[in-house]
């Protein structure tokens, strides 16, 4: 999950509300407020937002690193996304229902996000790239710089 407790202080670093904020991504104040509190899991696009916006790495808004100067130079591409999940398994050897198994969720589900990362959730890309010790951001394909965790 993101770290909640980054968020509002780069939030107020900027001198923006959780109002501002909740424009910003498009989501209800009441949403935004869950978000800063970890208790509702953003969106991938809406943490690519606010890498893109306070230009800091999703390594570092999901807490993978404390780096707060780190910030890859490309967009978040779900193409590049799409394969990277595939890849990074395989080359670790780990099946779909290996994978399945450990993170406790059904195998269409692993087959889903591998083909569609749209709807990826983000505690499965922070357990993905915790266990192939792997950065967010290269996943994404927000950098190239493949940066073992």
């Amino acid at each position: 999950m993101q770290d909640g407790m980054l968020i509002s202080k780069l939030r107020s670093e900027h001198n923006l509300s959780q109002k501002d904020m909740a424009r910003f991504l498009k989501v209800t104040l009441s949403s935004y407020k869950l978000y800063e509190a970890n208790i509702r899991p953003m969106r991938i696009e809406e943490l690519n937002q606010l890498s893109n916006y306070f230009k800091i790495s999703l390594n570092t808004l999901l807490g993978l690193s404390k780096n707060i100067n780190e910030f890859g130079p490309f967009d978040l591409d779900f193409k590049y996304l799409k394969f990277s999940l595939k890849y990074v398994r395989k080359i670790h050897r780990v099946t779909q229902q290996e994978l399945a198994k450990e993170f406790k969720i059904s195998i269409p589900t692993i087959h889903r996000y591998e083909s569609n990362p749209q709807n990826l959730k983000v505690d499965y890309l922070h357990f993905f790239a915790t266990k192939f010790h792997v950065s967010i951001d290269y996943i994404c394909g927000k950098t190239l710089k493949k940066e073992v965790l």
